[in-house]
């Protein structure tokens, strides 16, 4: 895309500021799919053994989750994951053991739907899908690059199927190569033209690689999916990136209640500078909910860096 210095120049600068948007932003999902583990990773001693550190994650994993007395709860209380153990019971199979595994992610076991995952691929080692479930349990962990060898392995065995490339390009945005997740949601597109995930992942990407059709991107993504806050909170986020507030408290509104949508343009004013429209924000959120500790102190430090603002223009 070609453009003049000075286009260029502000582009680079609303997305230096878009970054630290997406940072602070209230219960904003397109956020955390977006954030690299590097940090994490970065803590990793060299020489440890990629197997050590899988069974410290998994540990850790263990011991944030329920005591066993409450996870039997869980296990006898929730129909779902009864059934699935129930069918596992009566049928030690690889496609019975990816059930208890969706069953134990979606109530947040994660240690023990990756024991499961990995019991299918030991009877059945051609499991996409199974890899594809480990995959996005390493994203679920926040290590993506650990889960980039399962993510690669299932697309290889299930070329054609458009969840498991989705999956792999978001891992690769989650360790920062995003061109390369763009790729993979557009062949997720390309496998199912109804993938809406897809559509939504797409529109990410495009405001984090500046691209010019970000905003029509994520309008599309919002058609599709009109009643999704996830939708809508990235085309929010691509009109702030394009210095359009006006449309993004729009879709802001849309996305949530009035206080986080105002919190969220305070957010954004603050990154971009806008101190005085940041403050306005603030206090709103705060007429709204006065008990929010996290607008008070926004409301504070845009108070205190429009005061800044102001002494610098009378020193000069």
């Amino acid at each position: 895309m070609q453009q003049s210095a000075l286009l260029g120049s502000r582009v680079a600068n609303r997305h230096a500021a878009l970054l630290t948007v997406c940072l602070s932003l209230a219960i904003l999902p397109a956020c955390a799919a977006h954030r690299s583990a590097r940090s994490e990773i970065a803590r990793m001693p060299e020489r440890q053994s990629l197997d050590s550190y899988i069974a410290k994650v998994r540990e850790a994993s263990a011991a944030a989750r329920p005591s066993a007395s409450v996870t039997t709860t869980i296990e006898s209380s929730d129909p779902q994951l009864s059934a699935a153990l129930t069918a596992l019971a009566v049928s030690n199979t690889a496609d019975a053991h990816r059930r208890v595994a969706t069953e134990y992610r979606r109530v947040g076991v994660l240690d023990l739907a990756y024991k499961h995952l990995t019991d299918a691929i030991r009877l059945d080692s051609h499991d996409a899908a199974a890899y594809d479930g480990l995959a996005r349990i390493w994203r679920d962990w926040g290590v993506p690059r650990l889960g980039l060898g399962d993510a690669y392995r299932a697309v290889a065995l299930a070329p054609g199927s458009a969840s498991a490339a989705n999956t792999l390009g978001t891992l690769l945005e989650g360790v920062g190569e995003t061109k390369s997740a763009r790729q993979w949601y557009e062949r997720a597109l390309a496998l199912n033209p109804k993938a809406s995930y897809a559509l939504v992942n797409i529109c990410y990407s495009s405001i984090m690689l500046q691209r010019h059709d970000a905003i029509d991107s994520c309008r599309r993504a919002v058609a599709q999916t009109p009643k999704s806050s996830l939708a809508r909170n990235n085309l929010a986020l691509a009109y702030v990136a394009s210095g359009d507030f006006a449309h993004a408290r729009a879709q802001f509104q849309y996305a949530g209640e009035s206080s986080i949508a105002e919190y969220n343009i305070g957010i954004a004013y603050l990154s971009t500078h806008k101190y005085r429209e940041a403050l306005d924000a603030f206090q709103t959120v705060l007429k709204l909910d006065p008990s929010s500790l996290a607008a008070a102190q926004r409301a504070s430090q845009a108070r205190a860096s429009a005061l800044a603002e102001n002494n610098d223009r009378d020193r000069q």
